[in-house]
């Protein structure tokens, strides 16, 4: 990505599957303003801009979305399909967060709103960190795979498609896919970010 020259969206994206921290971190600046602006919005207009920061939920969205781009999870053929799923993401995590909050029936007149606290002396929205943050929570998702699943990612992540694998395999493309997917959200559930 230190080229010089401007990369497609697929390679972009080839880059990204691959763990490049350069284009993790390039992918974090150009969609993380975008995915805190909406969500900030939709917070400010809910009940829940007492307990919730777009900065959460945008950190849920961004990892969510690496680790299954990682995996192969999404086909994207354009930069809008991105924001799309960007988007589609987040209003639900957003609504998991309100239907979460609703269901614990919280005492409204007892919570601190967050505007009114002070922000967290080490958080910087520009960090150049947090793309290895990205890269640490792939390792750490390779280490909670089986070594099947493990497998399955890092032939993703070399940019085999599914049909190719599954021909090395000798299985069903799709079933190697939903294998992968459904260990993934297991892990993402268990990271936190799922």
């Amino acid at each position: 990505m230190n080229d010089g020259c401007a990369l497609s969206f697929d390679e972009h994206v080839q880059r990204l599957r691959a763990g490049d921290v350069e284009a993790i971190r390039q992918f974090v600046s150009k969609y993380e303003p975008y995915i805190r602006r909406t969500i900030r919005f939709r917070i400010q207009r809910s009940a829940l801009q007492p307990v919730a920061d777009s900065v959460d939920v945008c950190q849920s969205v961004m990892g969510s979305v690496l680790l299954r781009l990682v995996a192969g999870e999404f086909e994207l053929q354009s930069e809008q399909d991105l924001r799309n799923l960007l988007m589609a993401i987040a209003n639900k995590k957003f609504l998991m967060l309100a239907r979460y909050e609703a269901a614990e029936k919280r005492a409204r007149s007892r919570t601190k709103y967050l505007r009114d606290l002070p922000e967290p002396a080490n958080y910087r929205p520009d960090d150049p960190a947090q793309p290895l943050l990205c890269e640490e929570l792939l390792v750490e998702v390779a280490k909670r795979l089986s070594k099947q699943e493990a497998d399955l990612l890092r032939r993703r992540q070399q940019g085999l498609s599914w049909n190719q694998i599954g021909s090395e395999l000798q299985e069903e493309p799709m079933v190697l896919r939903q294998r992968l997917s459904r260990a993934l959200r297991g892990v993402a559930v268990q990271l936190g970010i799922g």
